[in-house]
């Protein structure tokens, strides 16, 4: 009999859940794979699980308990890999930048409460505005597909009521 060890709305962490087992010389199997990388996941649909023989789970959850890959993503784990390097300046790694997982040295300047990489620090967390053009183009289609109708049936309208007197 299959037990679940892992659950995820994406394919991918199931995956890599799955790859690391088996390197580690488990048996697990990815189910709901093919469903859930569709639209069912945009509308909250299936769950993609990762399952093993119950004869494997005991050591399963003890592996994966021990291990140091993040599972659920909520929060960063706090904990900086042996041999992490900032990729900007190729020096030791000292934290991880929170939005987005880069690694950061002592040199990078955005070092800080909490720690974000350069790109995430340029990065505004508001949606940015539309361009003019797309907006006038947006009111284009808006007025084309509404406001040609309406002018039909006004002007149906005006035909019937000469056509009536």
């Amino acid at each position: 009999m299959l037990k679940t060890v892992f659950k995820s709305m994406v394919v991918t962490e199931a995956e890599l859940v799955r790859a690391q087992l088996e390197g580690a010389g488990f048996h697990p199997t990815v189910l709901n794979e093919a469903q859930a990388g569709g639209l069912m996941v945009m509308a909250g649909g299936v769950e993609s699980q990762v399952v093993v023989p119950e004869a494997e789970l005991e050591a399963v959850r003890r592996y994966l308990t021990e291990s140091k890959v993040v599972l659920d993503e909520t929060a960063p784990s706090g904990v900086i890999p042996d041999g992490a390097v900032c990729p900007v300046h190729e020096l030791a790694a000292v934290a991880a930048c929170e939005r987005c997982g880069t690694f950061l040295c002592a040199k990078c300047g955005s070092l800080g409460t909490p720690p974000l990489c350069e790109d995430c620090v340029a990065r505004p967390d508001e949606a940015r505005a539309l361009p003019g053009w797309v907006k006038n183009t947006a009111r284009l289609w808006a007025l084309l597909w509404l406001g040609l109708p309406l002018l039909g049936v006004l002007v149906t309208l005006l035909l019937l009521a000469r056509r009536g007197s």
